[in-house]
């Protein structure tokens, strides 16, 4: 059998890239391992003499790269050109089996429960987030994923079936076309379309084994016990299985106390059983950060346009809802329509991205925060509860980016001006 896994990072990532690699070749000694660059860059060069073979973003086929990358900021843009990539090795290496892998991922023993239903005729393999119910409060529950998805996709394998490659075909598409991280639209990237996929596809397997895609959204569930053997995971309905792998997912491995930034239903001093693995980890992943220092720090490049300018998310979204109006041209030439277009409409603005900030940063005593509060209750005594639900549905309407342009109205596009 020609089997082969991969993963996709772009350079800041690298470290985890290399020790997954690592981890995969060592518990399938003579497979291949592939790793997709995500970024504005050509030469494999800085990438080589690592345990995976690196292949450069421009080499997988997609139509009108520069377009996606400026539609999609990085997390979205790695995780959207995954079908392609996988279709990509399917063909150019002529695999019978392709596994694909987070970079925050570790694996710990032979995936062989993968294997032997892809070999039966599987057409794909997935695993879902939880197996059983949770409803504590606490995050993730399962409220979570249903704007996250019922399958994490950190994982998928596939044979080399037609079956396979219609889905992979039929997820590219959708992916390249609406892989936004939008829940108010009922998106997630690449991971909310594979919701779908059992009931489109034949002969889709859904892995329950407690030992495949074990983190911080299932550990409710399951609980690791450390043998001569390896790890074993504990789970209440089945005997115990061994660890394949393990899913690191918002692990912090600068801090031996985190167990992810994602939760807060339990912390690492809360699962003893847990530490040992976390803290090898985060050590390994640490010791490859210093070998790889010099291609992390290569530039993204797709996170600005060419004088410099920072791209925000708003001018993605703009483009991305009037792709049209650019067609056959560079969106990221700072002399070209998009960006002239970005810059006159204020969707733009300096060099210098500004700190990252998410609802734990939103402070609701904030004097600016109560202003508004006050304009809506006036709002809500002026127009009365029936036209005000009309407004807060339009409010959550226009909250999608896309759809900010109705504040362009009175925009000239280019093709207006000529």
């Amino acid at each position: 059998m020609n089997r082969a896994a991969c993963t996709i990072v772009s350079p800041n990532y690298l470290a985890y890239a290399r020790t997954l690699g690592a981890s995969y070749l060592r518990a399938h000694p003579g497979h291949r391992f592939f790793v997709l660059i995500v970024a504005n860059l050509t030469d494999a060069t800085p990438f080589l003499g690592g345990s995976f073979e690196p292949v450069m973003l421009h080499e997988i086929g997609v139509a009108d790269l520069r377009a996606e990358a400026m539609k999609y900021d990085i997390l979205e843009l790695n995780t959207n050109v995954k079908p392609a990539f996988m279709l990509h090795l399917l063909a150019k290496h002529q695999l019978d089996t392709l596994v694909y892998l987070d970079p925050d991922i570790y694996v710990y023993a032979p995936l062989e429960p993968v294997f032997e239903v892809l070999d039966a005729g599987a057409s794909a393999v997935l695993t879902p987030h939880m197996t059983t119910p949770v409803w504590d409060g606490k995050a993730p529950g399962e409220q979570d994923l249903l704007v996250n998805g019922t399958y994490n996709l950190g994982f998928i394998a596939v044979s080399s079936s037609e079956e396979s490659r219609k889905l992979l075909q039929w997820w590219d598409v959708r992916c390249l076309e609406a892989g936004y991280s939008e829940g108010r639209s009922g998106l997630f990237v690449d991971q909310k379309w594979i919701n779908m996929v059992p009931g489109l596809f034949a002969d889709v397997h859904i892995s329950r084994n407690a030992g495949l895609n074990m983190a911080y959204w299932n550990i409710h569930e399951r609980g690791i016990q450390t043998t001569a053997e390896g790890y074993m995971v504990e789970n209440a309905n089945t005997a115990p299985v061994p660890l394949r792998f393990f899913h690191f997912s918002g692990i912090v491995v600068t801090d031996e106390s985190v167990l992810s930034k994602h939760t807060n239903r339990y912390t690492l001093a809360s699962r003893p059983d847990l530490t040992q693995l976390f803290a090898d980890y985060k050590a390994a992943v640490r010791a490859e950060k210093a070998a790889a220092s010099a291609a992390e720090s290569l530039p993204y490049g797709f996170d600005a346009l060419s004088d410099g300018t920072t791209i925000t998310r708003l001018a993605r979204r703009i483009y991305a809802a009037h792709q049209k109006h650019f067609v056959g041209t560079d969106p990221f030439d700072a002399n070209g329509p998009f960006a002239k277009f970005a810059k006159q409409q204020k969707l733009v603005a300096g060099v210098v991205a500004p700190a990252k900030e998410t609802w734990k940063d939103f402070n609701p005593r904030d004097r600016r925060v109560d202003t508004v509060h006050k304009l809506f209750g006036w709002a809500l005594k002026l127009v009365g509860p029936h036209k005000y639900e009309l407004l807060m549905r339009y409010f959550g309407h226009i909250s999608i980016l896309r759809n900010q342009s109705v504040f362009l109205r009175d925009a000239r596009w280019p093709e207006e001006g000529k």
